[in-house]
């Protein structure tokens, strides 16, 4: 295990890159905004076949516990994550039968007995600890016809959680219209007799229309916190939140000090190469998650790279620089940190637990890390 303590100051707009090979970060900085403390998790060698990086995961939000579910696309099954014992235990998912679950799509982990997932064929069921499913909710009975659902969790194009609120018993995903294009969470009570309700997003402030241009970036990235809908859009900075309860709205503008914050319109071409390579010459941010033991967000982007035909596609999207934001509970930024390079897979790569934000090691153009073992960098505010 290795631990690396940094403390930063960012009133004095300074920026320094996490080591994860035990060294401290040059040039130390007192700092009254946030203190950092990264540790290297790694997972021996497991008597269940674990992944190396987990693209769909959750933390455990109903316990106060440094847990984090993943799925495990391989066996089909929830992987259980104990970031303190360093043990990975397995509940098998049911893939034949009358409560059969196909590929997921979305988790949300309410307790460690109770976990709420949703499948390709437009379900939601509740799993307990031992893949019992203990209820299934059919969200296509809450969809018009023109409507398409959006849980979502692919870092290439954007994500849209899942979501399960214990004060309202109700479940919240995104849709969107395919006619208007307009973007709604919708919520839907469960075992209630109430009509579902609809929650409408306000599309960007920076860039309103991104019919054209954006290619897969122009769906909004969505999460959720207590009665609080967080959103932001993959192609500018800025953080948006609806309130359900009073439907107030807020945003701000949630810039970064180090990147551009506007992908610009790609006029290029429609084609898949003028859009991959639009991709590559433009930041894209990613969605706001929220640690409950600090409360506060952080925010993951990664910059632009300079494109090279010769460097071939894959190499270039791992080669690109990744910066760490948080922000207090007013959304007013705290700090922003370039983590260390060729270390994280930006397709599946982090989540948040109780006490802080999980990233998996695991990047093609890492030369230190030859191990198929599952190792993670835990990074928590103290």
């Amino acid at each position: 295990m290795k631990t690396i303590d940094i403390i930063l100051t960012f009133s004095l707009s300074c920026i320094m890159s996490v080591s994860c090979i035990g060294k401290k970060s040059d040039g130390k900085v007192v700092s009254n905004e946030v203190e950092l403390q990264m540790e290297e998790i790694h997972f021996p060698q497991q008597d269940v076949l674990q992944l190396k990086s987990y693209y769909l995961s959750s933390p455990v939000h109903g316990d106060s516990v440094n847990i984090l579910i993943g799925y495990n696309y391989r066996l089909h099954s929830l992987d259980y994550l104990d970031l303190e014992s360093k043990r990975v235990t397995q509940v098998t998912l049911p893939a034949k039968g009358p409560h059969a679950i196909s590929r997921l799509s979305g988790i949300y982990a309410h307790s460690l007995d109770s976990v709420w997932v949703s499948d390709d064929s437009e379900h939601v069921f509740l799993v307990d600890s031992r893949g019992t499913v203990n209820c299934i909710v059919d969200l296509r009975e809450f969809l018009d016809d023109t409507e398409q659902l959006l849980i979502n969790t692919n870092y290439a194009i954007h994500t849209s959680r899942l979501y399960y609120n214990k004060n309202r018993q109700s479940l919240m995903f995104l849709t969107q219209n395919l006619s208007s294009k307009a973007f709604t969470v919708k919520e839907v009570f469960i075992n209630q007799k109430k009509e579902a309700a609809i929650y409408k997003l306000s599309p960007s402030n920076i860039i309103p229309d991104m019919s054209e241009g954006y290619s897969y970036m122009s769906c909004p990235n969505v999460n959720y916190t207590g009665e609080n809908i967080i959103y932001n859009y993959p192609t500018e900075s800025s953080i948006y939140t609806l309130n359900i309860l009073t439907n107030v709205r807020s945003s701000v503008t949630a810039e970064s000090s180090y990147t551009s914050n506007v992908v610009e319109k790609c006029t290029s071409g429609k084609d898949y190469a003028a859009s991959e390579r639009h991709r590559l010459e433009n930041p894209y941010f990613y969605d706001v998650m929220y640690i409950p033991k600090y409360k506060i967000y952080a925010r993951l982007h990664i910059d632009k790279v300079e494109f090279d035909a010769d460097k071939g596609i894959e190499k270039l999207i791992n080669d690109r620089d990744l910066y760490l934001m948080l922000f207090n509970d007013e959304m007013k930024k705290m700090c922003e940190v370039k983590l260390v390079k060729h270390r994280y897979n930006y397709f599946t790569g982090w989540s948040v637990s109780y006490g802080g934000i999980v990233l998996f090691v695991d990047n093609v153009l890492d030369t230190e890390n030859d191990t198929d073992d599952l190792i993670i960098d835990f990074v928590n505010p103290r």
